[in-house]
């Protein structure tokens, strides 16, 4: 509901409850129709390596080149709402990647583009929404709590993945197949449509709709002129990077590197998710002790020692795999969890706490658009130039891993580069950005 006043506290609460119930419901979504069950189709269908590393990376960057539609449909519907019709979108959006199965038999060409044109729309809608989620979550908390009211509701997404993960890998522990794992996404799809409906339904003032209809190019001059924010998006972008040409090709050193079953690929991703749920839960406590700007400091850490671990981990079969590079396998994905968490809470705290009130709507989108259109393209490019060689890569083995620790060697030599960017990110005093 849109009220043209400030939201009383018992307002607040209740749209804070149901946001938090749409992040339960989701997780639970997420968990069907993630990027690990979606690279799992993808390599199923016999996708190349750069179209599986695709998803949870280059293309969810991409993706947020749709975020002016989401500022636009704000501006009509109000926030909530347009981000509940995106949402449920999204969703439908996600059955196309398994349905290429039905009509791209013998025709691979077909098969990615159907794949790629279902990540696209997905992750498309995806940002449309989601870009909006901050601005309702900040008008539900004050700034004293943002930080804690983030993490709190945020951790409940992952509360969701709890939940759904077991769910999923006891689905696969029935069996390996297209037609399972297609189920599997399409439950993920329908209990993301329920999610939308807790989105639509939160509370929100005019002033999140009035400052969606406000003319975008005054705020970006206001937002260039912001040495902070500046700074912010330089080193977001800096960590949407390295997070795109890490995680995806994770799961996909596991499956072609490693060999390993989607059942054994879950289990890893799932240790993910856990570890990205504490990273969540634990991020009010975090912000309040060392701030957004080292927690973004942090998370490009986590992602480079992971970028790192790839590039000296031993040969192994996951079947036969020594205990030691077992542990050091699921240290590898819990660092990548605890890195994604930080880095989406930080971002989203930093940005609509270090400008005006009134700008909020247009920092959030355009933070997201200018840090995921170089995500994007930077590692749709970097990844197909630093693939080819491990997609040309026959069967699993100490061929194809030798492959893939050439691409995380580049990987961290292009992460060192970068970490200045993430450095120069000025910290917050007292809710505000210094310098």
């Amino acid at each position: 509901m849109i009220f043209p006043r400030p939201l009383t506290p018992a307002e607040c609460r209740t749209s804070l409850r149901r946001l938090a119930l749409y992040n339960l419901v989701n997780g639970l979504s997420f968990a069907g129709v993630g990027e690990t069950v979606m690279v799992l189709v993808a390599v199923r269908l016999g996708c190349p390596d750069a179209v599986c590393a695709a998803f949870g990376g280059t293309l969810f960057y991409a993706g947020f080149a749709a975020m002016p539609l989401g500022r636009l449909a704000a501006g009509r519907w109000g926030a909530a709402r347009a981000g509940g019709a995106f949402w449920a979108l999204r969703n439908a959006f996600a059955l196309l990647v398994p349905a290429a199965a039905l009509w791209g038999a013998g025709r691979p060409g077909l098969v990615s583009a159907t794949v790629l044109l279902g990540a696209a729309g997905f992750y498309a809608c995806r940002s449309a929404g989601v870009v909006l989620y901050g601005p309702l979550v900040g008008e539900s908390a004050g700034p004293a709590e943002r930080a804690g009211a983030l993490g709190r509701v945020g951790a409940l997404f992952y509360a969701g993945l709890g939940l759904g993960c077991p769910a999923v890998l006891l689905a696969l522990r029935g069996g390996e197949s297209i037609g399972r794992l297609a189920a599997i996404v399409a439950a993920g799809a329908a209990l993301g449509v329920w999610s939308a409906a807790f989105l639509f339904r939160a509370h929100e003032t005019e002033a999140l709709r009035d400052g969606a209809r406000q003319p975008v190019l005054a705020d970006l001059r206001a937002l260039a002129a912001h040495r902070p924010y500046r700074r912010l998006v330089a080193g977001a972008a800096a960590v949407n990077l390295l997070y795109a040409l890490v995680f995806p090709t994770s799961v996909v050193i596991l499956k072609r590197g490693y060999g390993a079953s989607d059942l054994q690929a879950m289990a890893f991703s799932a240790a993910s998710l856990l570890a990205g749920g504490l990273g969540s839960w634990a991020n009010g406590a975090i912000a309040r002790r060392i701030g957004p700007r080292l927690e973004l400091v942090g998370a490009y850490g986590l992602l480079a020692a992971a970028a790192a671990a790839w590039a000296l981990l031993p040969d192994a079969s996951a079947a036969a795999a020594p205990a030691g590079t077992v542990a050091a396998l699921l240290a590898v994905f819990f660092a990548l969890g605890v890195a994604k968490a930080l880095n989406e809470t930080a971002t989203l705290h930093y940005a609509v706490s270090a400008v005006e009130p009134r700008l909020v709507v247009s920092a959030s989108t355009a933070l997201y658009l200018a840090t995921g259109l170089v995500a994007g393209a930077a590692g749709l490019v970097l990844s197909f130039l630093l693939l080819p060689r491990a997609a040309a890569t026959p069967a699993p083995g100490p061929e194809a891993l030798e492959a893939y620790r050439g691409y995380f060697r580049a990987v961290l030599l292009l992460a060192l580069a970068g970490f200045a960017a993430v450095w120069r990110i000025l910290p917050l005093r007292g809710g505000r950005a210094t310098g």
